[in-house]
């Protein structure tokens, strides 16, 4: 009785060829995958505008281009003076490691520090205030409800005064 095996050749190459294939498939699944990913990207979710001009993509058409220039022009406006708070919070921070440390020379610098930003803000609520000012009064309404959904960024979630809440004093 003779049992007839297949060469140990032959036995090498169909494992091979049923290696290759499951190689290919597995490449062929990842690069499906990563080429998925790519065209996916960003596609999502769109990304908000920044500050006020996320407002203005929920009025209605005609009004955005007002509404959108004068806040661009707001924006453009105070280019300097956000230079101007840049500048001066990297004098200040420069101070920290000015050896000899000058204590007294770094809380001037604070001082003028915390003196520029209010003149920040400060032209921020000007140009709030003219762009409510150019809004209807169902505009406003809107631009009120849009202000509520954005958190403010010096109250903490449990500080944060509810609508109709009065200021609360320290």
């Amino acid at each position: 009785m003779t049992l007839e095996t297949q060469p140990p050749q032959q036995k090498r190459i169909r494992l091979l060829y049923a290696a290759l294939i499951a190689s290919l498939a597995l490449n062929l699944l990842f690069i499906g995958g990563f080429v998925a990913a790519a065209w996916h990207h960003g596609h999502r979710w769109p990304k908000p505008e920044p500050g006020l001009l996320g407002f203005v993509r929920q009025l209605p058409p005609d009004r955005r281009d007002v509404v959108g220039k004068q806040i661009s022009a707001a924006r453009d406006s105070m280019k300097e003076v956000r230079a101007n708070v840049r500048m001066a919070w990297r004098e200040a921070n420069a101070l920290l490691t000015a050896e000899p440390f000058d204590k007294e020379k770094f809380k001037a610098a604070l001082t003028h520090l915390a003196d520029v930003e209010a003149g920040y803000k400060a032209a921020l609520n000007d140009a709030l205030a003219e762009t409510a000012a150019i809004l209807t009064p169902e505009e406003r309404k809107l631009f009120q409800s849009w202000r509520e959904k954005r958190r403010p960024r010096l109250l903490r979630p449990g500080e944060r005064p509810g609508p109709g809440d009065e200021a609360r004093p320290d």
